[in-house]
C-alpha cells in the first residue's frame, strides 16, 4: 500500500531555518563561516553526500564513509559516528520534504522496519562494532554497495524486458523485519545499511517502484540515524571534538542538499539516476579492492 502523507509545505523551510538559527546562536555568523572554511573538505564531501542521501536509497554515509576513510585517511570508527550524526540532520530534512511534498512511500513497510532497524543499530553499536576489525568494516560497506548495484542492474533488466514496477505490494512482515534488523546492524558498523537493505528487498523480491522504494528507505534510514546518533552522543560518548568540528561545517550544507536531492531525484528519469549511482559504487568498490590487494 502506498500512502501519500499530507503535511504543510512550509515545514522543510522551517526545519532548515531552525537549524541555521541554532548554528548561528552557538557560534556566531562569522565563526560559522570560518568553520566551514576550516573543514572545507568535509563540507564539500557532504555537499554531494547530502544530495545522494536525499534522493536515493544510499545514505549520506555512502559518500562520507568512503571519502573519509580512503581519501581523507580518517579512521572508520570516526567516519561511522560522523555518518550517523550528519544523516540525522540531512535525512531528517529529506524525510520532511518527502512527507510535505506528498512523495509516495510504502507506509506499511516503514512501520514494520522502524523498530527492528532501531534495535539492530543499538545492538551493533554496543556489542558488534567495538570488536569489528578496521578492514572488515570497509569490506562490509563495499559489499553493501555491490548488493545495491546488483539491485539497480536487476531493475534495469526488468525494465528492458517490459516488466512494469509494482505500485502496490503485499509485504511479508517477518521478511521485512529481519532485513530491517540486519540493516540496523550494518548501520552500526558503517553508518549506513538499513536503507540499502530495504531498498534491495523491495526491488528484488517485490519489483517495487524505484522512486517509492527510495523514499521509503530514506524515512527508515533517517530514523535509524537518529537512534544511532542518540546512542553515540548520550550513552557511548563517541561524539569527539574532532567529529563536532566536522558536524558544524557539514550541517549547514546537508540541511539544504538533502531536501534538494529528494526533490530533484523525484523528477529525473530513473535511468539517469541509476547511471549516476553505479558510477559512485564502481569508484568506491574499486578503491576497496585496491586496498585489499595491497595488504
Amino acid at each position: 500500500m502506498i500512502q501519500k502523507l499530507r503535511q504543510p509545505n512550509s515545514w522543510p523551510l522551517v526545519f532548515t531555518g531552525l537549524v541555521y538559527l541554532g548554528l548561528i546562536w552557538l557560534q556566531g555568523l562569522s565563526q560559522a563561516l570560518v568553520q566551514i572554511y576550516h573543514e572545507i573538505s568535509i563540507a564539500a564531501t557532504m555537499a554531494l553526500g547530502s544530495f545522494v542521501a536525499g534522493g536515493t536509497a544510499l545514505g549520506g554515509g555512502a559518500v562520507a564513509f568512503p571519502v573519509m576513510t580512503k581519501v581523507l585517511n580518517i579512521e572508520p570508527a570516526t567516519a561511522k559516528v560522523f555518518s550517523l550524526a550528519i544523516q540525522s540532520f540531512g535525512m531528517t530534512a529529506a524525510s520532511i520534504t518527502i512527507l510535505c511534498r506528498r512523495i509516495p512511500v510504502y507506509g506499511n513497510v516503514v512501520l514494520m522496519a522502524l523498530p527492528l532497524s532501531a534495535l539492530g543499530v543499538w545492538l551493533s553499536l554496543l556489542y558488534v562494532a567495538p570488536y569489528a576489525p578496521r578492514l572488515l568494516t570497509k569490506s562490509i560497506f563495499s559489499f553493501l554497495l555491490l548488493c545495491f548495484a546488483i539491485t539497480l542492474i536487476l531493475r534495469w533488466w526488468r525494465k528492458v524486458h517490459h516488466q512494469p514496477a509494482a505500485r502496490y505490494i503485499q509485504p511479508k512482515p517477518m521478511r521485512f523485519m529481519l532485513v530491517a534488523f540486519l540493516g540496523g546492524i550494518a548501520s552500526g558498523l558503517v553508518g549506513s545499511g538499513a536503507d540499502i537493505a530495504l531498498f534491495a528487498l523491495l526491488v528484488i523480491a517485490y519489483n517495487a517502484d524505484v522512486k517509492v522504494a527510495t523514499a521509503t528507505s530514506v524515512l527508515v534510514m533517517a530514523f535509524t540515524s537518529l537512534v544511532g546518533s542518540g546512542i553515540n552522543a548520550w550513552h557511548l560518548h563517541t561524539i569527539t571534538p574532532e567529529i563536532e568540528s566536522y558536524l558544524l561545517a557539514a550541517i549547514p550544507i546537508v540541511v539544504v542538499g538533502a531536501p534538494l536531492g529528494a526533490y530533484v531525484c523525484s523528477k529525473v528519469k530513473v535511468g539517469h539516476l541509476v547511471s549516476f549511482l553505479l558510477l559512485l559504487i564502481t569508484l568506491e568498490v574499486g578503491f576497496t579492492g585496491f586496498e585489499l590487494l595491497s595488504q
